[in-house]
C-alpha cells in the first residue's frame, strides 16, 4: 500500500507551494533592500567648483586709461543673459574694442532665454572679456563639471539624452515640475542614477539647461574667471557681490585688521607700495575675503558679524566698506586721531544686488539695476579723469553728450559716469 495517498500529496505540494513563495519573498525582500541601500550609498563626488585655477587676478597696467587717453575701461552690471541690452548699452557708450576695455561683474546667464544666454556668453569669450564669476555663473560652471563627470561613466551619455528628449520643456527649479521628473527617474531604469546627483541639486533647471548648451570652449572662458580683480595701479577692485573692509568680529584697531597699521617695507615713504600691500592684505588676509561663497553672494552683515544674502538683515557690506574707507587718513608716519585709520582708501565696484539698485556711494559702486526684472543695464565708464589725480576733460564731448549720464567722483581725486539703458 502507498503512503501517498491523495491528501497527503495535496498537503505536501501545498506545503512545497509555500515554501517556494515564503523564499521568494525572502530573497525578493533581500534584493530590494541591497537595491535600497547602493541607491542611498554615499558617493564620492569629484569637486566640480573649480575654484582651484585663480581667486584673485590682477588687470593688467596696459588696458589702464592712464598714458593713452583714448582709452577706456567699461564695467558693466549683472546682464543675466539680456543680450539685446547689452548690444543697446554699448551701442550707447560707442563701445570700440580697439580702444575700450571691458569688465563684467559676473552673472551672465540665466532669467533671460537660453539662446540669449549662450549669446552672452559667445560674446565675452570670442572677446576674452575680463570679468569676475558671479553666483549664477558657479552653478553653470558646477552643473557643466558633473556632467562631464556623468558623461565619463558608462551609460551616462544615454540618461541625460533620455532626460532631454522626454523632458524638453520641464524646468527643474520649480517644486511641482521636478517632483514629477523625480517620480519618472525612481520608477524608470534610470533609478540608480539618481545617487548621481548631489543633494540639494535639481536637474534641467535653467542652470543645468545653460551648461548643457555650452560650449567647451564657453565652459573654459568660465572656469577661467577669476573670484576678483584687482588693479593695484588704479586702486580698484571689481568683485560680483561684495567685500568686506575689516574682520567683522573685531574692533577697527585691532592690529589683526589689515588696515589698522602699515606695513612694515623698507621705505615708509613708498606709498604705492604701502597701499598695493594693505590693499592686498585686505583681499587676502580677511577670512571672508578668500571664501568664494562669500565673494559671490554677500549682501549684508549682521549685528553679531555674520555674513547675509538678505537685503534686510544686518548692515549692507558696502556701508561697512564706506565707514571704513571714510577713516583713512592717507598718511603715512604721523599721529592719528581715535576716528582715523593708517590707510588710504580704495573703490569696489560690484554688481549682485538688484533690489538695491544703482548704489553709488564715495568708495563702491553696486551696478546691478535689474535688468533681468525689466529695469535698467547699467555700467560706470572710465577714462582718464579717472584714474588721475590731474583734471582732465572727458575726452570727446560728443560721446559725453550722447552718453546722457551721470557723473560720480571716483577714486583719489578722479570722476567716472554712469550710463544705463532701459530692458524690455
Amino acid at each position: 500500500m502507498s503512503i501517498w495517498s491523495g491528501d497527503t500529496l495535496r498537503t505536501y505540494f501545498s506545503f512545497v507551494v509555500v515554501a517556494f513563495f515564503l523564499i521568494f519573498v525572502f530573497v525578493d525582500g533581500v534584493l530590494q533592500e541591497i537595491g535600497n541601500r547602493a541607491l542611498k550609498q554615499n558617493v564620492d563626488f569629484p569637486d566640480f567648483s573649480h575654484y582651484n585655477r585663480n581667486f584673485i587676478k590682477n588687470i593688467p597696467d596696459s588696458v589702464l586709461p592712464i598714458d593713452d587717453q583714448a582709452k577706456r575701461i567699461i564695467a558693466i552690471g549683472d546682464i543675466h543673459g539680456m543680450n539685446s541690452s547689452l548690444t543697446e548699452l554699448l551701442d550707447k557708450i560707442h563701445y570700440d574694442s580697439e580702444r575700450d576695455s571691458l569688465i563684467h561683474v559676473g552673472d551672465l546667464v540665466t532669467k533671460a532665454t537660453i539662446h540669449e544666454s549662450i549669446d552672452v556668453l559667445s560674446f565675452m569669450s570670442s572677446n576674452r572679456i575680463l570679468g569676475v564669476r558671479g553666483n549664477n555663473d558657479q552653478k553653470v560652471i558646477e552643473w557643466r563639471a558633473w556632467m562631464n563627470w556623468i558623461l565619463s561613466s558608462p551609460g551616462g551619455q544615454e540618461w541625460l539624452s533620455v532626460m532631454d528628449r522626454r523632458w524638453p520643456k520641464l524646468d527643474g527649479d520649480k517644486r511641482l515640475q521636478r517632483a514629477e521628473l523625480e517620480n519618472w527617474i525612481e520608477t524608470s531604469k534610470y533609478a540608480s542614477w539618481k545617487k548621481m546627483v548631489p543633494a540639494g541639486w535639481y536637474p534641467l533647471g535653467k542652470h543645468y539647461r545653460v551648461a548643457r548648451a555650452m560650449s567647451p570652449g564657453l565652459f573654459e572662458y568660465l572656469i577661467s574667471l577669476p573670484l576678483v580683480l584687482y588693479s593695484p595701479t588704479g586702486h580698484m577692485v571689481f568683485v560680483h557681490a561684495g567685500l568686506l573692509s575689516s574682520h567683522p568680529k573685531l574692533q577697527a584697531s585691532d592690529p589683526r585688521q589689515p588696515l589698522s597699521h602699515w606695513p612694515t617695507t623698507d621705505d615708509q615713504h613708498d606709498i604705492v607700495k604701502l597701499r598695493n600691500q594693505q590693499e592686498l592684505a585686505l583681499l587676502t588676509e580677511i577670512p571672508e575675503n578668500k571664501d568664494p561663497w562669500t565673494v559671490t553672494n554677500i549682501k549684508s552683515v549682521t549685528n553679531n558679524g555674520i555674513v547675509s544674502t538678505s537685503p534686510r538683515k544686518g548692515t549692507p557690506w558696502s556701508q561697512l566698506w564706506n565707514d571704513t574707507m571714510s577713516k583713512c587718513s592717507g598718511k603715512s608716519g604721523e599721529a592719528y586721531h581715535l576716528a582715523s585709520l593708517p590707510c588710504y582708501p580704495f573703490t569696489v565696484v560690484y554688481g549682485h544686488a538688484a533690489s538695491r539698485g544703482l548704489d553709488i556711494k564715495r568708495w563702491s559702486i553696486g551696478l546691478d539695476t535689474g535688468c533681468s526684472h525689466g529695469r535698467r543695464l547699467s555700467a560706470v565708464v572710465l577714462d582718464g579723469s579717472s584714474l588721475s589725480s590731474a583734471t582732465y576733460q572727458f575726452r570727446d564731448d560728443i560721446h559725453a553728450r550722447a552718453l546722457q549720464s551721470q557723473e560720480i567722483d571716483f577714486g583719489d581725486n578722479g570722476q567716472a559716469r554712469i550710463v544705463s539703458v532701459s530692458c524690455a
